[in-house]
């Protein structure tokens, strides 16, 4: 019996494991009780998460597509197929005819993330797509904006809270995390909760977390930027801020803005009574510690950059960072706004159809089937899609898999054949965290504290098959692009070292990720790297307290202070403000997603949600209010045509009192298949894609973020059922 310490590849929360196995199979996965800074917050994903390991569907070879099949091929064979393919699509239209998609699991798999970044810098596209642009995409924008960096994130001080403000979060189901992450957060909120403080909870739905608040306020969706913005003219006009205006620029500009703006109006857009808001706003200014948190809810709809953004103004006017109790910028086993642009280059490309700038270095998925198909320079004619499933997770789903059809080569790296690599040329393997022995120093420098582990491999990977890294590296070396730096004489080192790594049987010998981690590490001085890879269980502990002031001093803007009023977000306020209502008759109800604990967005199907019935499974349900069925003629359990501008399906009614009127609820990541590739047989995991309502044009102007919160639908009852 072998036992391992690792960390969960599966979410940010990054629990600590203990592995149970024997002759390289996993008997047992428990949390690592003694891992002193995250293991409590271990769900049924990671215990589960071996399952994947010895599934049948799973791919352990490369597959090469022939005909509507696919046959076992060489790495050898793939890696000068899809080289000289890329190559000669490359010498013929240029690098950005080669893109790129990338989806959640790759963000927890560093030498994959890694080495893809350095396959996409060696080949000189700006052709980058990925997961982040349908949900996360808000954050960097408005991180850029204020902070002068798209990667900074403010950790929460849950445990010296007097006041929490939830937007737009779910915590008991998904965790308090989001890009960054607080292990054991929502517990630790309870804990305060039931010690006094305040816990104000803003959802159009009475979520698990909302019905444990004190209070809930359900607004409509895509309206939380007007209740925001009440709140901050209230604070203003009564003098209840006290903003830290020396670290502050546009301070006025915010406050001319914000006073100009009618309550009453703004009132009536979100649906809340003002004196509720009024007492909101109240509280939050005066409650002796607090903080404010918006996150994945109201940043996936057409708001969702101009909400974020007066959360965090309304965070900086009641002096609610870098302070106790608040939100604040932890430095950690890296420090992301001193290594940020190292890591992460600032990209200026423009999108080719839509002109689009880039965020955060990687364009919108919703713009990606009109890069397939448009034809001109620059039009993309290969991709290599990265652990991703967009024909799902993105919008109008039926649009990109029509597009991806068209593509000349098309390469996936996953576990499985997913709804999304249906027309796939390749299917390379990908690698399974339990199988990883890594540092993930980007993931961890996300923490609220310092901290840093290796995640230790519990099992070798399948007979023959290479990690994802080794993968990426050796198609490059193949194509003779410089993998290291731009360098192109470097590349016969590389090559010299993966030899040595042959000859050792030792992976980590070669030019591996784990070379880049020990720089990564030691460039970032918070840990030595004898005592990171003696701690069995990790170092750096949850309770460690944050030495605030950090954000203040490190801010890479052009004037070294915070920008609470960027022009283009007052511009877009004053457009909003402006707005006239819109004829809604036609699609009455807006549509919201939930998550489920079971589920990791659509990429874990396979595994937690096995064993389910067929009647368990709920991502065929479209939930309303009571008197929103009452009014549609609809009756609960009937089956429905649910419509938009987009699309439509059908699914079965639920009606509800934890809605609010014009509000409707279906789950996200449902509705697509697991191929086995061998025979072309699918397996089809339950319930509708919901996202294919969603359009791929009708998004966030700043953010370029799909309305999966915020499409209008229609319900109507199908006749007879």
């Amino acid at each position: 019996m072998k036992t391992s310490y690792t960390v969960c590849g599966i979410c940010e929360q990054a629990c600590g494991l203990k592995v149970s196995s024997e002759n390289n199979q996993v008997l047992k996965i428990e949390p690592d009780k003694e891992n002193a800074f995250s293991w409590r917050d271990y769900c049924i994903k990671g215990a589960k998460a071996h399952l994947a390991l010895t599934h049948p569907k799973r791919i352990t070879k490369p597959m090469k597509r022939v005909g509507d099949r696919y046959v076992e091929s060489s790495y050898e064979e793939a890696i000068s197929d899809i080289g000289s393919r890329f190559n000669a699509i490359i010498d013929k239209h240029g690098a950005n005819a080669v893109g790129s998609y990338t989806g959640n699991p790759n963000g927890f798999n560093f030498g994959s993330a890694l080495f893809q970044a350095m396959f996409l810098d060696a080949i000189g596209t700006e052709s980058r797509f990925w997961v982040g642009s349908v949900d996360q995409n808000a954050l960097h924008v408005v991180s850029e904006n204020l902070y002068g960096n798209p990667w900074v994130s403010l950790q929460a001080d849950i445990d010296y809270c007097d006041y929490f403000l939830l937007i737009g979060t779910n915590p008991q189901i998904s965790g308090m995390c989001w890009i960054g992450y607080s292990p054991d957060g929502w517990k630790r909120v309870l804990a305060r909760k039931d010690a006094g403080a305040e816990l104000v909870v803003i959802d159009p739905r009475t979520t698990e977390c909302a019905s444990k608040a004190s209070q809930h306020i359900a607004p409509l969706p895509e309206t939380d930027w007007a209740l925001v913005l009440a709140m901050i003219k209230i604070i203003f006009d009564n003098n209840w801020g006290n903003a830290p205006s020396q670290h502050l620029h546009g301070l006025a500009t915010l406050k001319s803005h914000a006073q100009s703006a009618d309550l009453n109006a703004l009132s009536q857009l979100c649906d809340i009574p003002l004196d509720t808001i009024y007492r909101l706003a109240e509280k939050f200014a005066k409650a002796p510690r607090a903080m404010a948190i918006g996150r994945t809810g109201i940043s996936q709809g057409r708001n969702g950059v101009l909400a974020l953004w007066l959360v965090q103004a309304l965070n900086l006017i009641t002096n609610r960072v870098e302070q106790e109790g608040g939100v604040y910028y932890a430095v950690g086993v890296l420090d992301l706004l001193a290594a940020g642009d190292k890591l992460f280059p600032k990209s200026d490309a423009v999108s080719r159809v839509r002109g689009n700038k880039n965020v955060a270095g990687s364009h919108s998925l919703a713009e990606l089937p009109d890069e397939i198909t448009t034809p001109g320079e620059g039009q993309i004619r290969a991709l290599i899609m990265n652990s991703g499933n967009p024909v799902v997770s993105g919008p109008d789903g039926d649009k990109l898999d029509a597009a991806l059809s068209q593509l000349e080569c098309f390469v996936v790296i996953d576990q499985f054949q997913r709804e999304s690599h249906r027309h796939a040329d390749w299917l390379i393997p990908g690698d399974h965290f339990l199988e990883r022995s890594e540092i993930n120093p980007l993931l961890q420098a996300l923490s609220p504290a310092p901290r840093a582990q290796i995640s230790r491999a519990a099992v070798e990977l399948p007979d023959g098959m290479r990690y994802e890294w080794e993968f990426l590296r050796d198609l490059t070396i193949s194509m003779n692009k410089p993998f290291v730096m731009g360098k192109q004489w470097l590349n016969p080192v590389v090559k010299a070292t993966v030899k040595l790594a042959n000859w050792t049987g030792n992976k980590s010998h070669g030019f591996s990720p784990m070379w880049l981690s020990r720089v990564l590490v030691k460039s970032g001085g918070m840990f030595k790297w004898k005592d990171i890879n003696n701690a069995e269980h990790g170092l750096g502990s949850v309770d460690t307290r944050p030495q605030f002031g950090a954000l203040f001093k490190k801010l890479s803007t052009a004037n070294g202070k915070v920008n609470i009023a960027p022009e283009i977000f007052v511009q877009t306020l004053v457009e909003r403000l402006k707005e006239k209502p819109a004829d809604t008759s036609a699609y009455p109800l807006q549509l919201i997603g939930r998550r489920r604990m079971k589920m990791m967005n659509s990429w874990s199907v396979e595994t937690s949600m096995s064993g389910m019935k067929e009647q368990e499974m709920s991502g065929g349900t479209i939930e309303i209010n009571i008197a929103d069925g009452e009014k549609l003629g609809i009756i609960d359990g009937q089956t429905v045509t649910v419509s938009s501008v987009t699309n439509q399906l059908q699914a079965k009614a639920k009606l509800s009192k934890d809605i609010r009127c014009g509000v409707a609820v279906m789950e996200h990541g449902w509705g697509y298949r697991t191929f086995d590739p061998k025979t072309g047989e699918g397996t089809y995991n339950g319930g509708v894609n919901r996202n294919t309502l969603v359009s791929n044009t009708d998004l966030d102007p700043l953010s370029r973020v799909p309305r999966l919160n915020g499409t209008r639908v229609s319900v109507i009852g199908v006749v007879g059922a």
